[in-house]
């Protein structure tokens, strides 16, 4: 990711203060928080996305799926990553949705060629 779109969905300041915390800790744990932070301030996850132009409830996928509500509520909410679900997680949402598995991970480099 470059830094130039980092800035426009996490203000500087917000990224020097989080010096003190993670100067010392491995680049990775830095990244994953910059992941998270841009991705938060994209409007819906592609999870979301996806059950929504399927017609489903939340509901009806957990159903269609196997895998519980709480489950997809976390993934959409971003509560919990979906880009770190296990394999046996992923493949029920897919086939529920008619997708291929990767279009249910939120890619922030593919979100920011898209708003380019």
């Amino acid at each position: 990711m470059r830094f130039a779109d980092i800035i426009k969905a996490v203000p500087l300041e917000e990224i020097c203060s989080l010096y003190t915390p993670y100067h010392e800790m491995d680049i990775r744990h830095f990244v994953d928080k910059m992941n998270e932070l841009c991705l938060s301030q994209r409007a819906e996850t592609n999870l979301k996305r996806l059950r929504r132009q399927a017609g489903l409830t939340q509901r009806e996928l957990a159903e269609k799926s196997g895998i519980s509500l709480r489950t997809i509520q976390q993934y959409e909410q971003r509560k919990k990553s979906i880009n770190k679900a296990q394999i046996d997680t992923l493949i029920p949402l897919s086939k529920a949705l008619y997708c291929d598995v990767r279009e249910l991970l939120d890619s922030l480099a593919q979100a920011t060629a898209e708003e380019r």
